[in-house]
């Protein structure tokens, strides 16, 4: 495979990357919302505190502890549009709209921060998260049955998928699967302060996700994210066997899921507005996942851009896969 062919598939694998997280990001600002009636009754308070955690893990990459981590996302997706070692400055996409979609989800949190009085205040910020976090602990420990099987349940309720092909744990993630490969400092911290993995391995002869978490809205979250892995896997797996390995190699690094995580969800968002109501979105992204490289960016473009143009574009694109099954 020659150099720009490798290139655009390893764009691809960041693009198909983006909207894993992007999923996962999204639902954790809103699936618990999908179960509230069975939340309530295990606990009333667990709701608001399942909000305020899912706005707290987002606006945390502009808390002071992040920034001195990872860098000021402002500048990161500057030089993402100027620097040519920067990580994502090949990436035609996220090095162009990667700092206005983080600063869009950014905002729209802020906004529901007030409603859900989560405070923007640097110490008391970090003060609140790990009230949250103990809190969570506290009142989710009778229940952890049930809420390891409403996590499944909520999973299947968004992909469609069957809830015996779903693993999940509440417990201090360690890893399965693919190692995750460490290859830098920061990445080595990362992974250590990991409160959530999820995934996809083979069992006997099926694939199945894999999801852990040290709370539900963790858990829940890494098994969406497990499933829409499992999904894209339609978009590379017709790669010869040394290209996956340079493609997987290049684009699949712990150091970038917090950059996905930031801009993903306003993304996934977006896409979401412009999926034909009557096609599941497990269809939509498996579709999606099969374009070739070029069509995938520009379709993933005109959802940012010119979302009536996107729009049109899906509906056509589930009309072609149909004709083809």
């Amino acid at each position: 495979m020659s150099d720009p062919a490798l290139r655009d598939e390893i764009n691809k694998r960041f693009t198909l990357n983006w909207l894993i997280q992007g999923a996962a990001q999204h639902a954790g600002m809103t699936f618990h919302h999908l179960v509230r009636d069975e939340i309530n009754a295990l606990d009333p308070g667990l709701l608001l505190l399942y909000d305020q955690y899912a706005l707290i893990n987002l606006l945390q990459y502009w808390n002071m502890d992040a920034v001195l981590l990872f860098g000021w996302p402002p500048r990161f997706w500057r030089r993402a549009a100027s620097k040519r070692r920067h990580p994502f400055f090949a990436h035609p996409l996220l090095s162009k709209f990667g700092g206005m979609l983080a600063a869009a989800g950014k905002e729209r949190a802020i906004e529901r921060s007030k409603e859900k009085a989560v405070t923007r205040k640097p110490f008391l910020f970090s003060f609140q998260a790990l009230a949250t976090v103990n809190r969570l602990r506290s009142l989710e420990k009778p229940h952890r049955s049930k809420l390891i099987q409403l996590a499944k349940v909520s999973t299947a309720t968004i992909w469609g998928i069957p809830i015996d092909r779903l693993d999940g744990d509440l417990c201090t993630p360690t890893p399965f699967g693919t190692p995750i490969r460490i290859r830098n400092a920061r990445a080595a911290f990362f992974r250590a302060a990991t409160v959530g993995l999820g995934g996809v391995v083979q069992s006997s002869d099926s694939l199945r996700v894999v999801g852990k978490g040290t709370n539900w809205q963790l858990l829940t979250k890494e098994l969406v994210k497990g499933t829409a892995e499992l999904i894209c896997m339609h978009g590379i797996n017709t790669l010869p066997d040394d290209t996956y390995q340079k493609v997987m190699d290049a684009a699949d690094r712990i150091e970038y899921e917090p950059w996905m995580l930031q801009t993903g969800g306003e993304l996934w968002r977006r896409l979401l507005a412009v999926v034909p109501d009557r096609e599941p979105i497990a269809k939509v992204l498996m579709h999606i996942a099969r374009l070739p490289a070029q069509s995938l960016q520009s379709l993933i473009q005109a959802v940012i851009e010119q979302p009536e143009s996107a729009k049109t574009a899906l509906d056509g694109l589930g009309k072609k896969f149909l004709r083809r099954c």
